[in-house]
């Protein structure tokens, strides 16, 4: 079951302490939250500077991430949700948009918070 995120994702996967030290060295890049505004201002809270774009907003959205990620191709993106599930199919989407540089989160919010590494639960 594990596999089928990285199947559909087509993608690599990040360990969580991979995208803190990269947050930390303040790395060009973008941390998108796939999840819904109650999940990312929850009680999981979510990564510090991470943008909040929830998965079912997504595909309605790929005509505009197209032309705005025009000059941003080959930014790293790191693509987060609770788990990785809905993480994957939105790292796909965003492939299809024409961004390069895609992860996602190995083990989502989850993990992340199991690893004791910050959050928030701000906007």
């Amino acid at each position: 079951m594990k596999m089928l995120p990285r199947l559909i994702a087509g993608v690599p996967f990040a360990k969580p302490r991979d995208l803190k030290a990269r947050l930390d060295s303040k790395d060009d890049l973008l941390v998108v939250d796939v999840r819904n505004p109650d999940e990312f201002t929850g009680d999981m809270g979510h990564i510090p500077g991470s943008l909040n774009l929830p998965l079912p907003n997504l595909a309605g959205k790929l005509d505009d991430l197209r032309a705005s990620v025009a000059g941003f191709a080959d930014t790293p993106v790191y693509v987060v949700c609770r788990t990785a599930n809905r993480a994957a199919s939105a790292a796909k989407q965003l492939k299809k948009a024409g961004l390069t540089d895609i992860r996602v989160l190995d083990g989502g919010m989850v993990r992340w918070k199991r690893e004791g590494l910050p959050t928030t639960r701000a906007r």
